[in-house]
């Protein structure tokens, strides 16, 4: 519930709503135990940054999901500092599977700008 609040006051409730409704529309299987593989945070990126270029997806800014990742991070380092079970290391793991999907996310607006930029 805080983080929730803590979303509001900082403005990003609209990027964070579009954020979660993408990942839970793709993402979101439930899989106990288990983190988004390598394999399929390179897929996330490649698929973001080629729907960037083809204007088909939502372009956030980049300042704002930078926002949304460090809340995320906060709140993920409460549940590890509270959890001593080796199993359930990030405490919440489909918090933890939501942060690396926004920063995959994240990752691909930076190519995405960076190869804006320099061409």
């Amino acid at each position: 519930m805080r983080l929730f609040f803590e979303i509001i006051f900082s403005g990003v409730y609209i990027e964070y709503n579009w954020l979660k409704n993408e990942y839970e529309s793709y993402y979101s299987i439930p899989k106990k135990y288990n983190e988004l593989s390598p394999k399929e945070v390179k897929r996330i990126i490649r698929k973001y940054k080629d729907e960037l270029y083809n204007k088909s997806t939502r372009k956030l800014k980049f300042k704002r999901v930078k926002k949304i990742q460090n809340l995320l991070d906060k709140k993920l380092k409460r549940f590890q500092n509270d959890t001593y079970n080796e199993l359930n290391r990030y405490g919440d793991l489909k918090l933890y599977r939501f942060y690396q999907f926004v920063v995959a996310y994240k990752k691909a607006l930076e190519e995405y700008y960076k190869e804006v930029i320099y061409s």
